[in-house]
């Protein structure tokens, strides 16, 4: 619950450690003792927050399209590590997932509370389109200042 988390510089888990850091949640670790590339962040995080303070966060000031479109493509590579044929693996999910994320977006199709399918017709459509269009392609504040 609050130990140090080691991305292994995995595209998935930085982009979502870097979306955890921005919104305070994770802090990057320098560690003295392992030697750091100076072109490239700390590999390790360490947790601020628990789940439970998650829960009752505001993150209002985040809630943009352009960081829902940046969360979803790093949703997807993660869906693309850790699930077979666009069925999003649940037992790698939080138990909230379905209630909280799923049911809420049309990029999921729910066909029973054991089985959410991720629609990549509807993702290339609602996400993609944007993405391509971005010209930063970074998660930050509605104010647009980076922490």
């Amino acid at each position: 619950m609050r130990e140090a988390f080691f991305h292994s510089y995995i595209s998935c888990w930085e982009w979502s450690t870097s979306v955890l850091e921005e919104v305070g949640a994770t802090k990057t670790l320098q560690l003295p003792h392992i030697r750091q590339d100076p072109n490239r962040r700390s590999p390790y995080s360490y947790p601020l927050m628990t789940l439970d303070d998650c829960r009752v966060a505001d993150f209002l000031e985040f809630e943009t399209f352009d960081n829902y479109c940046y969360a979803m493509f790093t949703f997807y590579q993660l869906i693309g590590q850790t699930s077979r044929e666009n069925e999003v693996n649940l037992a790698v999910r939080s138990p909230r997932f379905l209630e909280a994320v799923a049911s809420k977006d049309d990029v999921f199709l729910i066909e029973d509370i054991h089985c959410v399918k991720f629609r990549r017709d509807r993702f290339e459509e609602k996400v993609m389109t944007r993405w391509d269009e971005m010209q930063l392609r970074i998660f930050r504040r509605k104010d647009g200042v980076l922490k």
